[in-house]
């Protein structure tokens, strides 16, 4: 390490070491540590491969989430990586850190959400590991398959480029805002907000779709949410991004604790699918192809690429 080098460590720098230790892609590893998923086997007909290591306490509350919330959480983040990149999901490695003699109806709520949402987007679980420990800890290692497609990566934002999202921002932290302050989660006028934090849906079929589109130069997940995550696309892309705060479509629930680019929701992670640049100034119109799938016509954040 150098000798001006930080020695305590944000994640951001953490991760930045990490990739300076294990060295860049090279040989049948065509991208590496860096953007949503790794890609193996060559930039077209390859494999991308994501993991993602969640813990009982920092990233989620088990007094305000039931084990099938965790379970169906936890794989939605690891499948929206692959979606980020327009993949297929293909197999999951699921390794359990668990206290030790757990109750039999905890795991088979937790992991049979995990197995039920994975399913419904032609994933299968293949493997993974288990250990005992104080806390519940999850880490998912999912496979996708691009078959013709070139992965979109995150680097490949262009000057001009618009950028878009596949769904409407701030719900997610809207909803753990609503858990937090111990109201009631089956409460029917903050259902929207709970299952946007409890239940994300992975928008799987909308990141194959707008890989397909060919129109899309550069795509990320918006786990971490807005704040955090457009700026680490457009640095990967060597690029900025101007956002206009009024076109950012923000959820209901999330307009009102003010999210969007500018407010304190925007932060909150989730509900946001993948999003990424393409040319301005309109999203992609549905243009109905074979078998009646259509290029993903949601709505779209108002933002420019910038230098």
């Amino acid at each position: 390490m150098a000798p001006d080098a930080p020695t305590h460590l944000s994640e951001e720098e953490i991760i930045s070491l990490v990739a300076s230790l294990a060295g860049g892609a090279g040989g049948d590893l065509t991208v590496g540590i860096g953007d949503d998923c790794a890609v193996l086997g060559g930039a077209q007909a390859g494999l991308v491969v994501t993991t993602d290591l969640l813990v009982q306490g920092v990233h989620f509350d088990l007094g305000l989430m039931s084990p099938s919330d965790v379970g169906h959480r936890s794989m939605a983040a690891n499948l929206s990586d692959l979606a980020a990149m327009g993949a297929n999901p293909a197999y999951g490695f699921l390794s359990l850190g668990l206290p030790a003699r757990p109750q039999a109806s905890f795991v088979s709520e937790l992991v049979g959400s995990m197995v039920s949402q994975g399913r419904a987007y032609g994933l299968k679980l293949a493997g993974g590991d288990t250990v005992k420990s104080p806390q519940v800890l999850i880490n998912l290692c999912l496979l996708g398959a691009m078959g013709a497609l070139a992965p979109v990566l995150r680097s490949g934002g262009r000057l001009g480029d618009a950028v878009c999202v596949t769904g409407r921002l701030g719900g997610s932290g809207a909803g753990l805002a609503w858990l937090q302050a111990g109201r009631d989660p089956d409460d029917p006028a903050a259902a929207p907000a709970v299952a946007a934090h409890c239940r994300p849906v992975p928008r799987v079929e909308a990141g194959r779709a707008l890989a397909e589109s060919g129109v899309v130069h550069a795509m990320m997940d918006l786990s971490d949410g807005m704040a955090s995550d457009l700026p680490r696309l457009a640095r990967a892309s060597g690029l900025g991004a101007a956002v206009e705060a009024e076109r950012v479509p923000v959820a209901p629930w999330g307009a009102a604790r003010g999210a969007g680019a500018g407010g304190p929701g925007r932060g909150g992670g989730g509900g946001g699918g993948p999003g990424g640049g393409r040319p301005p100034p309109r999203p992609p119109r549905p243009r109905p192809r074979p078998g009646g799938a259509t290029p993903w016509a949601g709505p779209w954040a108002g933002a420019r690429i910038s230098s």
